[in-house]
């Protein structure tokens, strides 16, 4: 049906050729985006049905058979999941609201060794997947950054201007630690991702 679609669209004017390859666009792009929306839907409907209420019986047998830390898991990666879809929505606040309330990374230079022992601690599918997340935390300080910093001096007072450099001050103090935290993990990724989170440390400095 596109095939023939692109086809008929060359007998029209450009505005039919525009409407044409919209569609096929839409298209791929739905085909491309329903095993992602059936498995979150399915996540989200088992979570809410086994996981979200107190002792279900899906928690008392994982319980019961020493399991226990995949219900914790399989909550971790639903929450990292609405982590990403806020990065991918650009909601760069929100998104990293959430990841530091996850206790994932450090907070503080004293929490290093703690978090390091943690990571190590981690279900292997989120140790081999942390290079996504220390990325995308990595884009939502910078990006926040950024926001700040072109915002500053624009008819603030001298309070409100004094506020956004403590704040601009505390990203780059996480900033730090997200790159030293990377570096200490050992994290299974490619060169090229460590460069991308050094570079937008660096640029916020």
């Amino acid at each position: 049906f596109l095939i023939q679609l692109t086809k008929v669209e060359s007998c029209f004017n450009p505005k039919i050729s525009i409407i044409v390859h919209t569609h096929i666009i839409v298209h791929t792009l739905t085909q491309i985006l329903k095993p992602y929306r059936f498995w979150r839907n399915a996540a989200l409907h088992f979570h809410s049905l086994h996981l979200a209420h107190g002792r279900t019986h899906v928690v008392e047998v994982l319980e019961k058979e020493g399991n226990l830390a995949l219900g914790n898991t399989f909550q971790l990666l639903m929450n990292l999941m609405v982590f990403f879809d806020r990065c991918r929505d650009q909601h760069w606040e929100d998104a990293w609201t959430l990841i530091d309330s996850l206790l994932l990374l450090p907070q503080a230079e004293v929490e290093m060794t703690r978090k390091v022992e943690a990571f190590h601690c981690l279900d292997n599918v989120l140790q081999h997947s942390f290079h996504h997340i220390a990325l995308a935390s990595m884009e939502c300080l910078y990006h926040q950054h950024s926001n700040l910093k072109s915002s500053l001096g624009r008819g603030q007072s001298a309070s409100a201007a004094g506020a956004t450099e403590q704040r601009l001050m505390e990203l780059r103090g996480r900033g730090r630690l997200l790159v030293t935290f990377v570096g200490l993990i050992q994290m299974r990724s490619s060169t090229d991702t460590n460069a991308r989170i050094a570079r937008m440390e660096a640029y916020m400095m």
